[in-house]
Formats: C-alpha cells, sequence, structure tokens
C-alpha cells in the first residue's frame, strides 16, 4: 500500500473516530462532527494560528517547517504560546490546498521535516490526516506531542508519522494536576511512551521548570533510565513565566543558568543520551 493510500484510510478512520472522540485520554466521547465539543473544545476541523521554518530545533529535525494548530487536551498555566494554544477558532483552517502551498514554501526554504505542534496535534489527527492525504509532494514528518492521547491514536498514526518528539513535562501526579489541570498524567505519559517507542524514532523532551528539580526531573531521569535509557533526552533550559505562571509562585522567574547545567550534569549522571 501506497504512504497516500495509507494516509487516505487513516484519515477515514480518524473522521470516524471524532464521532465518539476519544483521541486524548479525557475520553469525552463528544460528537465532534456534529459540532460537539469537549475538553479540549475543538470541533472536526483544525486551525493553524502561526507556521515557520525554525532551525533552532533538535539537530536531527532542523531545519523544520513548524505548523502551529490551536486547540489542546492539557491546560499548562506556563504555556508559552498562551491563549493561542487553547482557544480553538485561532487561526486559519487547515486544508490540503494551504498545507500543500506551506509545504512548497517550506522545501524551498530549505525545511528537512514538517513538524505538527500546537497547541497539541493529536486532538487534531483527522485534520492533519486528511491534509496530508491531499498534498502531492510532503516531508518527513515529525509529531511534537503531550503525549495524552490513547493507544487507538498512536494506532492511527502508525507508519505515518516518521519521528514522535514527547514533551514529558511532570514526573508526578501532584505537579501535574496542579499546574497542568489533569489527573493520571505520570501513568499515561509513561504507558504512551512505551507504545510510541515501539513504534517510530523518538525524542523525550522535557522543559526544566523552575523549583521542580527534586519532584519531577529527577524521577522523569530515573524513569528514562529505568524503561527508555537509550532514547534521545532534550532537555530545554528556555522557561520563562508566561501565561498564567504567576499562580504558581515557584513558576514566577526564569530559569537560571546554574539549574540548566545542574539539570545537565544530571542527565549524565543518570547515563541517559542528551542531545541539543
Amino acid at each position: 500500500m501506497s504512504r497516500n493510500e495509507t494516509l487516505t484510510q487513516r484519515a477515514a478512520r480518524a473522521r470516524g473516530m471524532l464521532r465518539d472522540c476519544e483521541l486524548c485520554e479525557h475520553r469525552c466521547r463528544v460528537d465532534r462532527v456534529s459540532g460537539k465539543r469537549g475538553f479540549c473544545q475543538a470541533d472536526a476541523s483544525a486551525r493553524v494560528w502561526r507556521y515557520w521554518v525554525d532551525y533552532a530545533e533538535e539537530r536531527a529535525l532542523s531545519p523544520s517547517l513548524l505548523i502551529y494548530l490551536s486547540g489542546c487536551d492539557l491546560r499548562c498555566d506556563y504555556c508559552i504560546s498562551e491563549s493561542n494554544a487553547f482557544d480553538v477558532d485561532q487561526g486559519v483552517r487547515l486544508t490540503a490546498d494551504w498545507l500543500g502551498r506551506r509545504l512548497d514554501w517550506g522545501i524551498e526554504q530549505g525545511a528537512r521535516t514538517v513538524q505538527w505542534i500546537g497547541g497539541e496535534p493529536t486532538i487534531h489527527a483527522a485534520a492533519i490526516l486528511e491534509a496530508l492525504s491531499g498534498c502531492r509532494k510532503s516531508l518527513p514528518i515529525v509529531w511534537k506531542s503531550d503525549v495524552f492521547g490513547t493507544p487507538e491514536t498512536w494506532q492511527l498514526l502508525d507508519s505515518v508519522v516518521d519521528l514522535y518528539v514527547a514533551d514529558f513535562k511532570f514526573g508526578n501526579e501532584g505537579c501535574a494536576e496542579r499546574i497542568a489541570g489533569v489527573r493520571r498524567y505520570v501513568e499515561i505519559i509513561t504507558r504512551n511512551l512505551m507504545d510510541i517507542a515501539s513504534r517510530a524514532p523518538l525524542i523525550v523532551r522535557h522543559l526544566l521548570l523552575p523549583g521542580h528539580e527534586a519532584c519531577c526531573l529527577v524521577p522523569i531521569l530515573g524513569w528514562l533510565q529505568r524503561r527508555l535509557p537509550h532514547v534521545p533526552l532534550s532537555l530545554r533550559d528556555g522557561y520563562l513565566p508566561r501565561w498564567r505562571a504567576g499562580r504558581h509562585r515557584e513558576l514566577g522567574r526564569p530559569l537560571t543558568p546554574q539549574e540548566g547545567l545542574r539539570a545537565r550534569a544530571l542527565a549524565a549522571d543518570f547515563g541517559l543520551n542528551t542531545v541539543d
């Protein structure tokens, strides 16, 4: 079966899944095709609020055409995209025609990959697959995700996504519920990371949060050492207090250079493969 045939079939499956939506672990089971909306507030369409070719991604990905979709299945108070990540009506509608023209432009700019980002692309899997199936050109597909999706969704994307970039945000359930408004976070994310790693190449990314070394960073490093020791780890040290970070006292300041250096030293102590 050709890649385009696979995309067409998966797009049809994804469209059917929207009628009883369980693309993410909120499992709202609303009929998004008829306009009903669950936790993420998205309907059957997807909207793009920004796109560009980025040279600051991990070396294996850059330069990459980043396509930002509005709407998310988490509610992280420090989200750098702020309201754009959560307002599902923000931006232009994603279609095959729009995507085809942007892929042409991205290739002209030297992009080697197309990276779906958000918000969260997983909640828009149907719209993305439909748009991709209608394009005559393509680039290797990078899925930048908070990996709060369901096993059914990773099956849907199997053999379509070339590489996953997975955000492992919190190392314990308390921080996840307090800062991102979700329960069972660690349980779901660790299950999904094991699933995804069996399907496609994976980079685990962790944004270092001030004041969260002991509660989040160290447990994440320990889990990766035990379960996915050879998966590349990207530690991001560019945290700034954005959006509603001020709700949490420890998140009201930027990360210091010393905290970033200490995090990398810890990762080295755990024997993990850190990448830039």
